[in-house]
């Protein structure tokens, strides 16, 4: 969801990302960028948080630092593998049985799994877990994901210990990406989520808010020999400018955070650090939006004008060169993205042109909004240079998040912003559902242009009913034809992120959705077998 994904983005804005890999793969399928392909067992991983999560259950979960200790903590159905998008069973013993209407997922679990208290794992866990984001009274950010299961929670129901079943109100071809998000990880039955009790391969040790988290390898996990390291040790509270440092140093194997945006040049032309630095183009997306329901923004001429204005390469310069020009509104990776060019390069003339003809041939004055943090502080001054060469005189608006997020979200209050979306998953409708649908389009939601097309809505449903990935894909770029037709976003770039790592973590790989992989990262300098 958008709010936990526009944190997430943030923190691509001096762009490293998250890392990570799925639980279950074997050593041959986890892609090692450091430290060696053999693993080693034992000792401390050391990390750095600006930040504490601000909890541990996993059906509140929407942060980027509780997302990577989540992983540590729980298992869920399915899993990334390595540093593709592409999932596999880690819970469940196989993919889920579909039926034929695509309405009945059965689900056989892997056998063998406890808990770390040593009770087993059982389908009525799952149930229990997933019923509690559906509980007014948890409060959780994500019951959004789980609109589409028939009935809420009642459709979720356990056939017998080893075999779960979800029931679907419609044909949903994304949903189990759903099953391998945070939020699904399981829980054992009456726990409540906030004493962690989870079955994934490390446990809490202690928790102290402002300084440190302490988890230990599960000796009881069901994939050994991983873990590989005994511990993991998290300090919190630390700049991540002062991160860097004790990195450069190695004080610390992984920074929680970015690179500041002032050191990545530094970082990455460093040759000393060229071992230790991983770059990968992230499945986002930077856009402009403009507000349909809004004076100029509500004439379709006036739009099309705007998606002439901007230099997109001349944009990638301000951030380093992190990322690509967007050719489409979805980013690569995604289900539904096309290699076809459905963007419009600068053109002033053209702009000029459509203006004129919308009933502006001296042009007008609006308001843009962004973070007042970067990247937006070096975008913003440029987006608004480009727009006055065709005549618009924007009023650059750089606010704080949650002032952005209430202005953006408020009907009448925007008439541009500049913003971004990264992938919950890899599927298009993660992109349209959140962002551009008509149920969307609501006072408090992240459809900010207030945008609805019906028939753009049908498309994504079409999509999510098809049979495989190219059936969607075919049906989604019809719905990104028909959408930037109407021109509510001006996708501008995809962002990248590049990550730094010490060179005493070994089996270091990048993940483009999840966060780090502990499960299968080891210290260079440990032991040859435990």
């Amino acid at each position: 969801m958008a709010a936990r994904k526009l944190i997430l983005a943030a923190l691509l804005s001096g762009a490293v990302g998250l890392t990570a890999a799925c639980a279950g793969t074997s050593d041959a399928d986890s892609p090692a960028t450091g430290g060696g392909t053999t693993a080693k067992y034992g000792g401390t991983m050391t990390v750095a948080y600006q930040s504490d999560p601000k909890t541990f259950d996993p059906a509140v979960c929407y942060d980027a630092t509780c997302w990577n200790n989540m992983r540590m903590l729980y298992d869920r159905l399915y899993d990334y593998t390595g540093d593709t998008m592409n999932i596999a069973p880690q819970a469940a013993s196989a993919e889920p049985e579909v039926s034929a209407d695509g309405l009945t997922y059965t689900i056989k679990l892997r056998s063998g799994m406890t808990f770390s208290d040593g009770k087993p794992v059982t389908a009525k866990d799952f149930v229990y877990s997933f019923g509690r984001i559906f509980d007014p009274a948890t409060k959780s950010p994500v019951q959004g994901f789980w609109t589409g299961v028939a009935g809420g929670a009642k459709g979720i129901t356990a056939v017998d210990d080893t075999t779960l079943q979800i029931k679907m109100s419609a044909p949903n071809s994304a949903f189990k990406y759903v099953l391998a998000m945070p939020h699904s990880s399981v829980i054992e039955d009456g726990t409540g989520g906030n004493q962690p009790v989870g079955s994934g391969p490390f446990t809490l040790d202690h928790f102290t808010p402002g300084q440190e988290i302490v988890v230990n390898r599960n000796t009881k996990y069901w994939d050994s020999p991983r873990p590989y390291v005994d511990k993991v040790v998290e300090k919190l509270g630390v700049d991540p400018h002062v991160a860097l440092l004790s990195l450069q140093k190695g004080d610390i194997d992984l920074m929680g955070d970015p690179i500041p945006a002032a050191d990545y040049l530094t970082v990455t032309n460093n040759a000393s650090l060229k071992a230790q630095t991983t770059t990968i183009v992230k499945p986002s997306t930077y856009f402009v939006t403009m507000n349909t329901k809004m004076k100029p923004f509500d004439n379709p001429k006036v739009r099309e004008a705007v998606s002439y204005a901007f230099d997109r390469n001349f944009l990638l310069k301000l951030v380093a060169g992190q990322g690509k020009p967007a050719n489409e509104y979805l980013p690569p990776g995604i289900t539904g993205y096309t290699e076809e060019k459905l963007t419009h390069d600068q053109d002033i003339a053209k702009a000029k042109q459509l203006l004129s003809e919308a009933g502006y041939p001296n042009g007008f004055s609006t308001e843009m909004y962004s973070w007042n943090t970067s990247p937006w502080t070096a975008l913003l001054p440029q987006l608004q240079q480009d727009l006055a060469k065709i005549g618009i005189t924007v009023n650059a608006k750089p606010v704080q998040q949650s002032a952005f997020f209430d202005l953006a979200g408020t009907p009448g209050k925007a008439p541009m912003t500049l913003t971004f979306w990264v992938a919950d998953y890899p599927d298009a409708s993660d992109f349209y559902q959140a962002l551009l649908s008509c149920a969307a389009a609501i006072p408090g939601g992240q459809n900010y242009p207030f945008y609805c097309n019906k028939n753009v809505d049908d498309l994504v449903n079409k999509a999510l009913a098809a049979k495989d990935n190219a059936a969607a894909t075919e049906v989604y770029v019809q719905a990104t034809k028909a959408m930037l037709a109407d021109n509510p976003v001006v996708p501008l770039y995809y962002g990248s992120k590049t990550e730094v790592f010490n060179k005493t973590v070994g089996g270091y790989h990048s993940q483009p959705i999840w966060g780090w992989d502990m499960t299968n990262y080891w210290k260079t300098d440990g032991a040859a077998s435990r």
